[in-house]
């Protein structure tokens, strides 16, 4: 899976993305501007084949062929649980630009 962090995504996040193996990560800082929009950054990730992962609820408003994966973040899960839900997701679907899921706190 390829996982492109939103802008506030913690990097306890992102380091338990690139330990697990088998999920390419960048963050949006790394490959567009820090100032990207919202939308922009759903729009690259469409373009390139990417998934958000997000605390920002924002992006269901965008209509992308792109996954989503949202947590919330007052919840503090873990990384390692993120991973493991994520790897469940993951299994269930075929074409991870049709993930549109919220991870409920019972997962993680």
């Amino acid at each position: 899976m390829r996982i492109l962090c939103d802008q506030h995504v913690d990097e306890k996040y992102v380091t338990a993305f690139s330990n697990a193996g088998w999920i390419a990560v960048v963050r949006v800082r790394d490959v567009l501007s820090p100032r990207t929009e919202d939308e922009s950054i759903s729009e690259h990730a469409a373009r390139n084949g990417w998934v958000v992962f997000t605390a920002d609820n924002d992006f269901f408003e965008f209509d992308h062929d792109r996954g989503l994966l949202l947590y919330v973040e007052r919840q503090n899960p873990s990384p390692g649980a993120i991973v493991d839900a994520i790897r469940f997701i993951a299994d269930a679907y075929d074409d991870h630009r049709t993930i549109e899921e919220y991870v409920p706190g019972t997962w993680v």
